[in-house]
């Protein structure tokens, strides 16, 4: 019924229901003098008209009521009733460490961000933690401020199952392997192996993997490849840094800029070498040519009867078969055969530190007076000297361990050529033809002698079953080399 404009104002109420009928608010307006108010029952009647018939504050109502007539003020968005929302059933899952979710992005304004230190790939340790198992929880109804019931459904959890290579141990997953993690259609999996479909390259980043690292493109100069097994690299390898705890077979060829390093635990497999340093615990095999680099084996050189051997300094325990070695106009080819590069290296060390302490000895024993402390630093100097000295005889003895290694040469040995094998020297002074260098067996020369089948074949000979080659009268004589302060 409409209020005449001269009489008061009478207390009234605006009602605001959401959309999902989950929430109420109400609008308290006060009445004017003379004007008549409203009660908590009025207002929930009101309410109950609007359709909402649960989740009412009674409680709320009545305070922000009783406020509003004793303050005389208008109060809004008084929160009248309240739904109760469903709880969704929650299936059990595995939740995964965060970091197996998504890779870190680079902070491209960060300054002199090196990009070739990210890596699109996750790698895990042996052991590791990957995921949780999170129980099932049920779920629970609801009902909106209508009364009507809300049914709890079930949360859309993203599962992912275990698979290779990792194992389940009180509702935790563990990696039962180095390797990558890796999702494939909801499948986790730990992959001893990294399979690279393309370069190394910005792309990918250095690759520092703990398995087998096969990569179908090629490695891209200033790239580092690291692996705990062994590597395959199918095209050309730019080398900068490739360490390997196994083998390492590369099918164009290794490339380098004087400064590259290679170092193979096992065995080294390529068509060519070029301005590379290498080392390997095992053969190293070239097919074509091995240029200006500097190769270290514990094993046999084998470049076969048509591969080229130019400039640069190779070290083989086990010997060399080469089909040419040098080139007209290169610097000649140092070629050492028999000799344990390891120990050599290590007797370098043990003599720098040696040389080292002696002079620091000799320095604290030029004082003219020496405090207690000094004096006892001078004891335990001599006594690590003494060590370290007796450290160095023993490594000398194990520097030349195989004075059986041969150097089979199939075409032509420039002349120039530096050869030794295990303490002994000689320059080629005239170019030679297909022979075997090898040590005579009294220890006093480097001989050579004309090919034997066995030769061919790789197997040793022993030095009497073929006589040593007697050159021509013209022929100048083998060239002895000032032996190295190591070989002394």
């Amino acid at each position: 019924m409409s209020q005449n404009a001269d009489e008061p104002r009478n207390g009234y109420v605006k009602i605001h229901l959401s959309e999902d009928l989950m929430k109420v608010k109400v609008d308290l307006f006060p009445p004017e003098t003379g004007g008549v108010g409203f009660t908590i029952n009025s207002v929930t009647s009101d309410l109950e008209a609007e359709g909402v018939t649960w989740g009412v504050d009674r409680e709320g109502l009545e305070k922000n009521i009783l406020r509003c007539l004793t303050e005389e003020v208008v109060i809004r968005g008084v929160a009248a009733a309240t739904g109760q929302k469903a709880v969704k059933a929650v299936p059990s899952y595995w939740h995964l460490k965060k970091r197996l979710l998504s890779l870190p992005e680079a902070d491209r304004r960060a300054p002199n961000v090196d990009y070739r230190k990210r890596s699109p790939y996750i790698l895990v340790k042996k052991g590791e933690a990957l995921a949780k198992k999170v129980p099932e929880a049920p779920g629970e109804a609801g009902k909106n401020i209508a009364g009507e019931v809300l049914a709890a459904g079930v949360k859309d959890v993203v599962s992912f199952r275990p698979g290779e290579n990792i194992i389940e141990k009180e509702d935790i997953l563990y990696a039962a392997c180095h390797g990558r993690f890796e999702i494939r259609e909801k499948e986790m999996s730990v992959n001893e192996t990294l399979e690279i479909a393309g370069n190394v390259d910005y792309s990918t980043g250095h690759i520092a993997f703990p398995g087998d690292v096969i990569i179908h493109g090629s490695v891209c100069d200033g790239f580092r490849v690291a692996a705990g097994k062994s590597i395959f690299v199918k095209q050309t390898m730019d080398a900068s840094q490739v360490l390997s705890r196994g083998d390492l077979t590369v099918e164009g060829g290794i490339k380098g800029r004087g400064e590259a390093l290679v170092r193979v635990d096992g065995r080294i497999s390529a068509k060519f070498i070029e301005n590379t340093s290498v080392e390997s615990h095992g053969d190293i095999l070239v097919e074509k040519a091995v240029m200006h680099s500097n190769l270290n084996s514990q094993g046999m050189i084998d470049l076969g009867e048509a591969g080229v051997l130019v400039g640069g300094e190779s070290r083989a325990q086990g010997g060399f078969r080469v089909g040419h070695i040098g080139r007209p106009e290169s610097p000649s080819a140092v070629i050492r055969a028999g000799s344990d590069y390891i120990s050599e290296r290590k007797l370098e060390n043990i003599r720098a530190q040696i040389d080292r302490l002696e002079a620091k000895l000799d320095k604290l024993k030029s004082r003219q007076t020496l405090n207690p402390e000094q004096q006892k630093l001078i004891v335990q100097v001599e006594k690590v000297l003494v060590r370290m000295k007796q450290s160095e005889k023993d490594l000398r003895t194990q520097l030349y361990p195989n004075q059986n290694a041969r150097i089979t040469v199939f075409g032509k040995v420039d002349e120039g050529t530096e050869i030794h094998i295990c303490e002994l020297s000689m320059r080629v002074g005239t170019a030679l033809e297909a022979v075997t260098f090898y040590y005579e067996t009294d220890g006093s020369r480097i001989s050579t002698r004309d090919l034997t089948t066995r030769d061919k074949a790789g197997d040793d000979a022993s030095d009497d079953e073929t006589p040593s080659r007697v050159p021509p009268e013209n022929d100048a004589p083998a060239e002895p080399v000032e032996q190295e302060e190591s070989q002394k």
